[in-house]
């Protein structure tokens, strides 16, 4: 199997396909979180400058969580937005689209007076932009797919006489189903007031801590990559959220039935 990271050409110009799927990535998950608004009965004067301050807050935070997953040495590439599709770094990283999106919509909807929190509506949208997004990894063969393997779903590279693990589609998978557990999960009384998309979060950073191992991503220490850092510190903080705020959890849960 080779790589693909070129998908086509327009007039020209090379469509990568890392870039090409994240920005799919962005657009499938502000999709979800329009039909998501509609639901929930936002008005367009709501959704509107939240999707668009979403859209913005994903493109620049997988462009500068390059920074923190890889390095400061890559500050004059990451910074120079004209090299948005340079291959040498790509668009960025899909946690940081993800996350970003998540900022900027927050920070959209508090600047609009929105009432209520806006959050949940966040999580099944970030899923399915993180499984879309992960087409273009594979693709592109980001970081290598994986480390070597011997199971029989390892994927042979060109130019190796091995096979190695299809880590991006082990993410695609898992936020597939992911994103069917949190629509699932949407209109349950404990997962209101953004408690959905914290243990959306959650979830997934348990899940990515762990597939960390199998990718090919640098190592900052302990033998632990930055991703791995970074999931560990959302799970443990969505966890002691829960268990400081168990009680007023409950009491909310209880004036829901």
């Amino acid at each position: 199997m080779s790589p693909v990271p070129i998908l086509f050409t327009v007039g020209g110009v090379p469509i990568y396909s890392h870039g090409f799927f994240l920005l799919l990535a962005l657009l499938a998950g502000l999709g979800w979180l329009t039909i998501e608004a509609r639901r929930r009965k936002w008005t367009r004067e709501e959704v509107i400058p939240i999707t668009l301050a979403a859209f913005v807050g994903g493109m620049v935070g997988a462009r500068l969580s390059i920074l923190f997953f890889n390095g400061f040495e890559y500050a004059p590439l990451v910074l120079n937005m004209y090299a948005l599709f340079d291959p040498r770094v790509g668009p960025g990283s899909i946690l940081g689209g993800v996350a970003g999106a998540y900022i900027g919509g927050y920070i959209a909807s508090k600047a609009i007076g929105k009432e209520t929190c806006a959050c949940d509506a966040f999580a099944p949208a970030m899923a399915l932009a993180t499984a879309v997004g992960r087409v273009g990894c594979f693709l592109s063969f980001e970081d290598g797919l994986g480390k070597p393997t011997t199971l029989p779903w390892g994927v042979p590279v060109s130019g190796g006489e091995y096979l190695v693990h299809p880590a991006p589609l082990y993410d695609m998978a898992f936020n597939l189903l992911w994103f069917g557990i949190l629509l699932s999960l949407r209109d349950h009384k404990w997962m209101q007031n953004g408690n959905l998309l914290k243990f959306g979060v959650a979830g997934y950073a348990f899940f990515r801590f762990f597939v960390e191992f199998v990718r090919n991503n640098r190592e900052l220490a302990f033998g632990l990559t930055g991703q791995q850092f970074a999931s560990a510190a959302l799970f443990v903080a969505v966890v002691v959220y829960f268990v400081m705020n168990r009680e007023k959890l409950f009491r909310s849960a209880q004036a829901a039935q």
